[in-house]
C-alpha cells in the first residue's frame, strides 16, 4: 500500500509516569480531531511486570524498552488493535540503557519503520549518535521509510556543536525534524527536545501527529 493512501495518526508524549497519565490519555484519545492509531510514550517509568498489566482501551503494546534496575526513563509503542504491526528485533538490538532506549515497530501494510527513542540528558551524546547512524543505515538497507520520534535531549532551537552534527546526519539521509516550536516551556527558558523525524519526501502527507507538552 502506498504511504499516501494510509493515514497515520500518532500521539507522541513524554508522559513522565504512564500510570499517572492514563486518564489524561483517555481524554485525549476521545478528541474528535485526533482518532490516533499509534501511541508513542517516553519516560513511562514502569518495570516489566507493571508494563504487562497496563491497559489502554482499543490499543495493544507492541514494543517497549525496560530498564533492568530502574523505573525511570524508557520508551514504548502502543498500536490500535485493528492495525497490522510487528516489533523490529534487529533495531531493538541497538538499545542501551540510558543512552539509546528504543522501541521499534514495522507497519505491515506499508514500508514504514517507526522508532521511539529516549536518551537521558547526562549520557554520551556521541555514543547515542553512532547508534542513531546505525539505525538509519539498517532501515535504509531494508528499503523502508523511517519515522522517528522521541526525547533526544538535544535542543533543536539552541545552537550547539551536537545539534549541528545531528542535523548534518539527518540532512545527509534526507531526514527532517518536523516539530518546529518549543515542546518544553518554563518562565526562564524554552526548548525543543521532543522530535518527530521523517524522510523529507513521501512521508509528508497522510500523517497527523500530536505531541502534548
Amino acid at each position: 500500500m502506498n504511504f499516501n493512501e494510509y493515514e497515520i495518526r500518532l500521539l507522541h508524549h513524554n508522559v513522565q509516569s504512564l500510570n499517572n497519565k492514563l486518564l489524561d490519555i483517555a481524554v485525549m484519545l476521545t478528541a474528535e480531531n485526533l482518532n490516533a492509531n499509534i501511541l508513542c510514550f517516553m519516560e513511562h517509568w514502569l518495570l516489566e511486570a507493571q508494563m504487562k498489566v497496563i491497559n489502554i482501551d482499543y490499543f495493544r503494546l507492541v514494543s517497549n524498552f525496560i530498564r533492568n534496575l530502574s523505573a525511570s526513563g524508557v520508551s514504548c509503542i502502543f498500536i490500535r488493535n485493528n492495525s497490522e504491526t510487528k516489533e523490529v528485533e534487529y533495531l531493538k538490538g541497538l538499545g542501551k540503557q540510558n543512552v539509546f532506549e528504543i522501541s521499534a515497530v514495522e507497519l505491515s501494510d506499508i514500508d514504514i519503520i517507526l522508532a521511539c527513542i529516549y536518551r537521558s540528558p547526562d549520557t554520551d551524546f556521541y555514543e547515542f549518535f553512532q547508534k542513531l547512524e546505525l539505525l538509519i543505515l539498517k532501515v535504509s538497507s531494508k528499503g523502508k521509510c523511517l519515522i522517528l520520534c522521541g526525547d533526544l535531549n538535544v535542543n533543536f532551537i539552541q545552537y550547539s556543536g551536537k545539534l549541528l552534527d545531528l542535523q548534518n546526519l539527518l540532512l545527509m539521509n534526507n531526514l527532517i525534524n518536523v516539530v518546529k516550536s518549543a515542546t518544553r516551556i518554563s518562565k526562564p527558558s524554552a526548548s525543543l527536545i521532543d522530535v518527530l523525524i521523517l524522510i523529507c519526501i513521501n512521508c509528508g502527507s497522510g500523517l497527523l501527529v500530536a505531541h502534548p507538552n
